[in-house]
């Protein structure tokens, strides 16, 4: 493996461990579990960390440019639906950002064979997703007011973003499309 290639190892790592999360997570849900949240808060910072990599030595890849992605919304549907299948989270709580990303998913899918630029990420974006994690880490170590307050400020800016984001590449879609229409 190249040094170029260690951010790519190290989201698959990320994804690696979530069959452990899944079982620490279980041996405690819906109580508080400190291993599960140690193990939560490395990997988020793995994100973090393959990201800082990427850019800070121009190992950013093509691979990477999928992968990563794809491996947070996974990391993060993951942890959302074990909360709901061990009973921390009830289903309307976990529903909105299902839906935000399933959109997302799909508009993607539309991005990518429609043209060949790749969306930004915007800063309210990340910020959702901290906040979001954040309010996880709360509700897997058993803090459930601290967790529910971070979790719905998380969810409200995550479905905000989730709209503005559809917002703006749709924008970006048309003025492109405008000129093929006009010709």
């Amino acid at each position: 493996m190249t040094r170029r290639n260690l951010p790519n190892a190290i989201t698959i790592g990320r994804l690696c461990a979530l069959p452990v999360f899944l079982w620490l997570y279980s041996r405690d849900a819906p109580n508080a579990s400190w291993a599960t949240g140690w193990l939560v808060l490395g990997m988020a910072l793995s994100d973090v960390l393959d990201g800082w990599l990427a850019r800070r030595y121009g190992w950013q890849t093509e691979l990477g440019r999928v992968l990563d992605p794809v491996a947070d919304r996974v990391f993060f549907l993951f942890l959302v639906g074990a909360l709901l299948l061990f009973g921390t989270l009830p289903w309307w709580a976990v529903v909105p950002l299902i839906v935000r990303d399933g959109l997302l998913l799909a508009g993607a899918a539309v991005l990518l064979f429609g043209y060949s630029e790749k969306p930004r990420i915007m800063r309210g974006g990340r910020l959702s997703n901290i906040i979001l994690v954040s309010g996880i880490e709360f509700f897997i170590i058993d803090v459930r007011v601290i967790a529910w307050i971070v979790y719905a400020v998380g969810a409200t800016l995550y479905v905000v973003t989730g709209v503005r984001y559809i917002w703006r590449e749709y924008g970006h879609w048309r003025r492109r499309a405008a000129p093929a229409a006009d010709a």
